[in-house]
């Protein structure tokens, strides 16, 4: 009996505050953002060696300007990803939405209900996929292909391969303007990831979407609307595209046909998986699809700033891209092995 008191009387070395603190600071250092915003340090510390401008303040607003389109379609992505799916439709969503709102604006319509249309006539693709993955069980890449190609002879059809301008000014200040000396579609991709953070974080639904991506099967034995959930995650996702199309054609005051396509795609794929998310599903953060959309913006202006040859960009992303999703791999085979 002495030696059981005695027993619950000594304290676990294991858990102790300076324990917690420890298990807290692994947490933090073993975390895709971490990662990712050292490898941002090595990067920046290189191009501000070999170029002055790089740290200037004026660089440094472009780097986040340059980051906008790709975050704010990959915060719709990611989603998707998270919850199991895939949309590789997103570059021809981008154009589509883009046109549409320009098309509206052109022949006099309003800017709050140009845009209101453009994101609808999206959402509208959105569906489409959703039927087409869901209900004639094709594959999500296959489906949402498919989609990009048809889209894209769409956009040519419509405006005959010439760009729609001009365009009010009213409108061009939504990507041209700044308040307080922060550019519009800075603020405006600041107020999306917040709202997907808090989306994903902080309701019910970003539960049920972590649990939908994590294991399909359980999600539909534990009750889970998988249906209305899928139908959300691609509406979102074509939304998000659309609406990074509508500030890109602000930004440059005309709807171009070149806009968005493939590349456009990919680099926000890309972002979504180089900042955490699983390509697997379950698993990703907003705030990490932030980092990875900076981060390929930083490359990129790195590379320019040194006078780099542009082809090295790709080897560095598609270095990065391989190295993300290896260390992805190796993170849920350590967590599936914990459990």
């Amino acid at each position: 009996m002495t030696m059981t008191a005695a027993s619950k009387t000594v304290p676990d070395p294991g858990r102790g505050p300076e324990s917690k603190r420890d298990s807290v600071l692994t947490k933090i250092l073993v975390r895709q953002e971490t990662t990712l915003i050292l490898v941002m340090l090595v990067i920046g510390a290189f191009a501000a060696s070999r170029s002055s401008l790089f740290l200037s303040p004026d660089n440094v607003t472009e780097i986040f300007r340059s980051s906008v389109i790709y975050f704010v379609m990959a915060c719709g992505a990611g989603l998707l990803i998270i919850g199991g799916g895939m949309d590789f439709s997103a570059g021809a969503v981008f154009t589509l939405g883009a046109l549409s709102t320009c098309k509206l604006l052109v022949e006099g319509a309003a800017w709050p209900l140009a845009i209101l249309a453009g994101l609808a006539v999206c959402c509208v693709i959105g569906v489409v996929n959703f039927v087409v993955v869901t209900y004639l069980h094709v594959p999500p890449i296959i489906a949402t292909l498919g989609t990009f190609y048809m889209l894209t002879g769409i956009d040519n059809l419509v405006t005959g391969g010439a760009d729609i301008l001009p365009l009010p000014e009213s409108f061009q200040r939504i990507g041209q303007g700044n308040v307080a000396g922060v550019s519009n579609d800075v603020l405006i991709a600041i107020a999306v990831g917040l709202l997907f953070w808090f989306l994903l974080e902080r309701t019910r639904f970003g539960v049920n979407v972590r649990a939908l991506g994590g294991n399909r099967q359980a999600a539909v034995g534990n009750g889970l609307r998988v249906v209305r959930l899928d139908v959300a995650l691609y509406v979102i996702a074509a939304a998000t595209a659309a609406l990074a199309g509508i500030i890109y054609s602000a930004r440059v005051g005309a709807g171009q046909v070149t806009a968005g396509g493939t590349s456009t795609t990919l680099n926000a794929i890309t972002a979504v998986l180089i900042g955490g998310v699983s390509l697997m599903g379950g698993m990703g953060t907003i705030q990490g699809i932030a980092v990875g959309a900076v981060l390929l913006s930083l490359i990129d202006n790195a590379l320019v700033l040194t006078s780099i040859p542009p082809q090295y960009n790709s080897i560095v992303i598609g270095a990065i891209l391989v190295c993300a999703v290896a260390v992805d791999h190796l993170r849920r085979s350590r967590i599936y092995r914990k459990r």
